[in-house]
């Protein structure tokens, strides 16, 4: 009985994860789409964007080299036109984009938000022809519930990553979210 009992219960939490999985990638789309929209229609668009660009001139930087960052806020209403007390001001946030070169390094990373909580995070990392994807997937608790790490599009495993090699590969849930919410704050401070 306590075997059937364990075995439900690990089942209805796979259940959970996936539902979940399916629910964020619904959303990852759904936003992807608005901001399709929103740069093929302009100012008609369903969402406004907000644009930080670093070094947009492309000036070299000290030890770097060749070194430039854009970071796109996507979100669908002014967070100042609804009074907090109403609203949270970072629930219209729904993505970020931020992108970095330096001379041999390009990344591009994607903070998916829903609630201003964040529920998803992608990363493409590619170096002299060598390419790292990562995923994690968050709950609404702020818990990654699942990650995913490939390099050259083969996924690496748990025993891979803790190798000397690739240890700086595998994500780090905590880091993420806390960059996140820096991301968050300069948004509301924009």
């Amino acid at each position: 009985m306590k075997k059937l009992l364990s075995f439900c219960f690990l089942f209805h939490s796979f259940t959970i994860a996936a539902q979940t999985e399916t629910t964020i990638r619904n959303h990852y789309t759904e936003v992807n789409t608005k901001i399709k929209e929103s740069i093929e229609q302009g100012f008609e668009g369903p969402l406004y964007q907000n644009q930080l660009v670093i070094n947009k001139n492309g000036k070299s930087w000290p030890a770097v080299g060749r070194y430039d960052e854009t970071v796109n806020f996507w979100y669908d209403d002014d967070p100042g036109h609804v009074p907090p007390a109403d609203r949270n001001p970072k629930s219209v946030l729904l993505k970020i984009n931020a992108t970095r070169h330096s001379l041999h390094l390009r990344i591009n990373e994607e903070y998916l938000f829903r609630n201003g909580k964040l529920v998803f995070y992608y990363s493409n990392m590619e170096e002299e022809g060598n390419q790292w994807e990562v995923r994690v997937y968050y709950t609404t608790k702020g818990v990654a519930f699942k990650t995913s790490v490939k390099e050259n599009g083969k996924e690496l495993t748990a025993k891979e990553l803790a190798t000397e090699a690739l240890k700086d590969f595998k994500p780090n849930p905590v880091k993420i979210m806390t960059e996140a919410k820096s991301y968050q704050d300069l948004f509301l401070k924009m």
